[in-house]
């Protein structure tokens, strides 16, 4: 599959870019980003999907953050998994369900 022309001049611009400025750039739009995950956890938006971005942007560059959105991952995966073990349909105490 290839990329867009703008997404592989972007990849080519980010990867000739000298590693402490691309490592700089990358902490500071990916703390700001986290940041407003977390404002937005109290104000109306999707504060989780922003935590999140902001977190794979900052694991472009730092060990520490893909750790993290792995360990994200995982757990995420485990409560999916328990939400559809216990998702059964509803049914009286008789055994049968609301629409029979």
């Amino acid at each position: 599959m290839n990329k867009p022309q703008w997404a592989q001049r972007f990849t080519n611009s980010w990867a000739s870019m000298p590693t402490p400025i691309r490592r700089v750039l990358a902490a500071s739009v990916g703390i700001v980003t986290l940041v407003v995950g977390v404002m937005l956890l109290v104000l109306p938006g999707p504060g989780l999907l922003v935590m999140l971005l902001g977190l794979a942007i900052l694991a472009t560059e730092f060990a520490w953050a893909r750790r993290s959105i792995r360990h994200v991952k995982h757990h995420g995966n485990r409560v999916a998994r328990g939400i559809k073990r216990k998702k059964k349909p509803d049914t009286n105490p008789d055994g049968t369900t609301p629409n029979e």
